[in-house]
């Protein structure tokens, strides 16, 4: 894999390890889809942190990443903390291209997975008033 575009998602992370168990599933899906190196790294909380992923990388021989912000908006983290820490890991390692794309909550199709979603608690809804089933979450 040392010649392929590896991925890094970034999560602002969590005290709550399930929760970034959860973004370390996608990252495995991903790994599987995409037949590349993925990781998963975090901002505020958690391990590794970015810097830690992308020595990982380095190290590894990954010499272009792709790294994804996992948040719905454009907050500081995206706009300022993100792209600070890229810029530190460019100068410790020059040989490495780095790529931010969009914000994960940019995607257009993003609109496409709320609907579904409310799609399916209309549904679940309708089989509670009439059927007595479901719980209405």
């Amino acid at each position: 894999m040392r010649d392929k575009p590896s991925l890094l998602i970034v999560g602002h992370g969590t005290r709550h390890a399930q929760t970034g168990d959860m973004l370390q599933v996608l990252a495995d899906r991903l790994r599987q889809r995409l037949d590349t190196r993925v990781a998963v790294a975090f901002l505020a909380h958690g391990a590794p942190r970015v810097a830690a992923a992308i020595d990982s990388f380095y190290t590894a021989g990954v010499r272009q990443l792709v790294v994804i912000p996992f948040f719905l908006s454009a907050g500081v983290h995206v706009t300022v903390d993100l792209p600070g820490e890229l810029e530190k890991a460019r100068h410790r390692y020059p040989a490495l291209q780095i790529v931010q794309t969009d914000f994960f909550g940019a995607h257009p199709a993003i609109g496409d997975v709320l609907c579904k979603l409310f799609s399916d608690g209309l549904e679940r809804a309708c089989r509670r008033d009439f059927t007595g089933e479901g719980n209405g979450r």
